[in-house]
């Protein structure tokens, strides 16, 4: 769900504005940080209500004018409340070009006729109700095969638990594994007596069908067939910016590029009928 919020025009803050705050509202020269900073509360929001919640999307005139991921459930309660206490919500903004930003920016928000309430709970896009082609833009749950991960923070934080999860299981196995993501055209090489494996290591929100993979990794894995092998979790899933640990599948399956099916992007590689 996104908890979208209704803005009004820009508007001069009372002296003891518990967030400290000099205006909130829409101003059209504020750049998106400084938007949300000074919108992110002060709000009645009951924490039942919001402790799903993962977007926030706050509109002007009915039109979305910036999205934010949000980090803590519980979010931050204000002081100084003579009534039920008000939150302010804790998140960040999210840039043009990450797919929830791209699926909500500019979209209408419908309130009820006369409703004065600025709080309005709306489909969540990752569901699939905001955008049908979602899917095929980012690496998003239920999603076929990997997409593009727009978020460079999600993005790095995935990679490096795939990475660090296909290492370790080598590892377990007495192999000993060498990091080399960044030189070489692959993630890892593990060397047990006289054998020698080459590591690729993929890690997507998807179901996992088909992955990314790069034109120097295929020439790699064509140089030296039978000798590569990948690593892939999917159904991986963020919870307070980490990745839950117990979540998704993690498969080892031999990387014989063309084995399987490649479409030029790079490269996605649908993995061969018969893998595990």
């Amino acid at each position: 769900m996104v908890i979208n919020i209704r803005l009004s025009d820009r508007t001069t803050a009372e002296s003891d504005d518990p967030l400290g705050r000099d205006w909130y509202g829409y101003d059209p020269d504020a750049t998106p940080e400084q938007l949300w900073a000074n919108n992110r509360g002060d709000w009645f929001l009951s924490a039942k209500s919001i402790s799903d919640e993962r977007w926030a999307a706050l509109n002007y005139q009915g039109r979305v004018v910036l999205v934010a991921k949000l980090k803590n459930p519980n979010h931050e309660i204000l002081a100084g409340n003579t009534r039920a206490p008000k939150k302010a919500l804790i998140g960040r903004v999210l840039p043009a070009g990450h797919s929830i930003h791209d699926a909500l920016i500019g979209t209408q928000v419908d309130y009820a006729p006369g409703s004065r309430n600025s709080i309005l709970y709306g489909p969540d896009p990752e569901m699939g109700e905001v955008d049908a082609d979602l899917a095929e833009a980012g690496d998003l749950p239920g999603a076929e095969g990997q997409g593009l991960q727009m978020d460079a923070e999600v993005r790095k934080t995935i990679e490096n638990a795939a990475q660090d999860r296909l290492m370790r299981y080598y590892r377990d196995l007495g192999w000993t594994v060498t990091d080399t993501r960044h030189d070489r055209p692959y993630d890892a090489e593990a060397v047990r007596g006289t054998d020698r494996v080459y590591l690729e290591a993929k890690g997507t929100q998807s179901r996992g069908n088909s992955v990314i993979v790069t034109r120097n990794e295929v020439d790699h894995a064509r140089l030296y067939p039978g000798l590569c092998m990948m690593g892939v979790w999917s159904g991986m899933q963020i919870v307070d910016d980490e990745v839950d640990p117990e979540a998704g599948e993690f498969r080892i399956l031999p990387f014989n590029p063309d084995d399987g099916k490649l479409r030029p992007r790079d490269f996605d590689w649908t993995f061969p009928g018969d893998a595990p």
